[in-house]
C-alpha cells in the first residue's frame, strides 16, 4: 500500500484551488495579547499562522486575512490578526491585575475597537484587586462589537474546585504556544453560581445609586453587561 503521509503534487493543481485551500488553513485561533505599560508595546506568546510561512504564495494568500496588529504610538503593530475570525485574549497580569492601562487598552492600542470576540480572565474574589472590577466593565464596553465575552478558566480547573493560579507558566514561557477555549467541565450548578456571583460582583460594584432633587427618590442603575460565557483554557507548546 502507498504511504498518503504525503501530498507531492500540490504545485500542479490550478491555481484557483490552491489558493482556496490556502485560505482554508486560516481558522479560528486565540491570540494572547499582554501590554507593557512602561514599554507602551503589546507582546504576544502565540505563535503566527503557520500558513505565513509555508512559501510566497501561501503568505501573500494569508495577509488578505491576517493583518499586523496591536500597534502603539511608539511601536509597529507586529501581531498578525484577523478581526472577524480571531479572538483576542488579554490574560490577567500577575501584580497589579486589571489595571487602568487594560482599561483603556482600546485607546493605548488603536484600531482594536472593532474586535468582535474577546476573553478576559476569571479573577477569584480572594485574589481580586478592589479596582478590577470596574476595570473589566470598562473594558469590555470598549469593544462595542464584541458578541459575547469569554471568561477563562484554567484550563484544568472546575469551578468546583477553583484552584486558578495568576502566575500560570504560560506568562512566563519563552516558547509560542496555542491556547484553545473549550467549555469547561465539572459541576454544572457550579458553573452556574460562579458565573451568577460573576454578575452579581458587577451589580453591586458597577452599579449605582441616584436621588431626583427634588422628590429624593433613589434609583439604582444596574450595569448592563455583554453576555458572558465561561470558558476553560487549553494549552499547547510549539
Amino acid at each position: 500500500m502507498e504511504d498518503y503521509t504525503s501530498f507531492t503534487l500540490f504545485s500542479l493543481l490550478p491555481t484557483e484551488l490552491r489558493l482556496h485551500i490556502w485560505r482554508h488553513t486560516c481558522h479560528p485561533r486565540v491570540v494572547e495579547v499582554s501590554y507593557d505599560n512602561q514599554e507602551d508595546r503589546c507582546t504576544t506568546l502565540t505563535a503566527p499562522p503557520a500558513v505565513l510561512h509555508v512559501c510566497r504564495e501561501s503568505r501573500f494568500e494569508a495577509l488578505r486575512i491576517y493583518k499586523p496588529s496591536f500597534g502603539t504610538q511608539s511601536h509597529e503593530p507586529r501581531i498578525y490578526f484577523c478581526h472577524e475570525l480571531d479572538t483576542l485574549y488579554l490574560p490577567r497580569p500577575p501584580f497589579m491585575g486589571y489595571d487602568d492601562a487594560l482599561r483603556s487598552f482600546t485607546e493605548l492600542v488603536p484600531g482594536t475597537d472593532d474586535i468582535v470576540n474577546l476573553a478576559i480572565d476569571y479573577v477569584r474574589p480572594d485574589i481580586r484587586r478592589p479596582w478590577e472590577t470596574y476595570n473589566k466593565y470598562a473594558l469590555m464596553h470598549s469593544f462595542p462589537k464584541a458578541k459575547e465575552v469569554y471568561l477563562v478558566l484554567d484550563g484544568d480547573t472546575s469551578a468546583e474546585h477553583d484552584t486558578y493560579d495568576i502566575h500560570h507558566p504560560h506568562h512566563i514561557h519563552e516558547d509560542h504556544e496555542d491556547i484553545g477555549l473549550v467549555d469547561p467541565t465539572g459541576d454544572i450548578m457550579a458553573l452556574c453560581r460562579l458565573l451568577s456571583d460573576v454578575k452579581e460582583s458587577f451589580f453591586y460594584e458597577v452599579g449605582t445609586n441616584y436621588t431626583i432633587d427634588e422628590t429624593k427618590e433613589e434609583f439604582f442603575e444596574q450595569p448592563l453587561l455583554p453576555p458572558l460565557v465561561l470558558k476553560s483554557k487549553v494549552i499547547s507548546s510549539h
